[in-house]
């Protein structure tokens, strides 16, 4: 049975869309294609999910962009830069989407009660974690490949470095925080550490795969992305049947 949408609040997401739309491209944060490709993305997950998913969209976009942006001239001379100007691609917003798009699906036709936006919002985790480790991570010229810690360049995959880890777990943090106060319930402290380790943990999965894989181009960037944001999601499940 298809959900009935009030007027207001497809007029509602309509504008919050368009708006996005607009500012992503005045501040760079997606080329023409990637905006596009987000704007779909965003009015998949609000009727398919709820207004709540592309909040949790938005402060994903606008923290990461943030990050990206920040000493960009630094990034740019040592070609650590995304984009130009920072923008990000349609490639990144579907390599970022898929899992969230998969889990928006299964909570529009599943029958089954699952915590949909708590997968959702660890989905995003993971990415956001991933995100801010790279941008951040660039600027600590002390790097150690993951898988033997031993020295390696900066902004190899499976490059990590304190920095870098730090920055993984605020990001990580955010949406768990944003998730949080979103979701008000009983467990909402214990829903806020499990999405923010889900995300901290899967963005050692991203590096480990990366050094593993992604150098020897056994796995593509986006495969990488995808098995790491899944291992998210296979974090937050049997702690949920735990405390639920």
């Amino acid at each position: 049975m298809l959900q009935v949408f009030s007027q207001n609040y497809i007029l509602l997401v309509s504008a919050v869309l368009v708006l996005l739309f607009i500012l992503s491209q005045f501040f760079h944060i997606f080329d023409l294609k990637g905006a596009i490709a987000a704007v779909v993305l965003g009015a998949v997950v609000s009727f398919l999910g709820y207004i709540t998913w592309l909040i949790l969209l938005i402060i994903f976009a606008l923290s990461s962009h943030i990050v990206t942006k920040y000493r960009f001239q630094y990034k740019k001379e040592h070609k650590y830069q995304e984009g130009e100007l920072g923008e990000r691609k349609i490639s990144n917003v579907v390599y970022a989407g898929t899992i969230g798009l998969i889990i928006s699906v299964a909570n529009y036709i599943s029958p089954y009660h699952l915590p949909y936006f708590l997968l959702f919002s660890a989905s995003f985790a993971a990415i956001t974690a991933d995100t801010f480790a790279s941008e951040i991570g660039t600027l600590d010229s002390n790097t150690y490949m993951i898988t033997t810690l031993k020295r390696t360049n900066t902004g190899v995959n499976g490059g990590i470095s304190v920095l870098g880890e730090i920055a993984a777990l605020a990001g990580a943090s955010i949406i768990g925080l944003s998730y949080s106060l979103m979701s008000i319930n009983q467990h909402v402290y214990l829903d806020f550490l499990a999405i923010t380790i889900a995300g901290f943990i899967s963005c050692q999965v991203d590096s480990v795969l990366g050094a593993l894989f992604e150098n020897d181009g056994k796995l593509s960037k986006g495969q990488v992305n995808f098995l790491a944001s899944f291992s998210a999601i296979l974090f937050v499940i049997p702690f949920f049947a735990y405390i639920h």
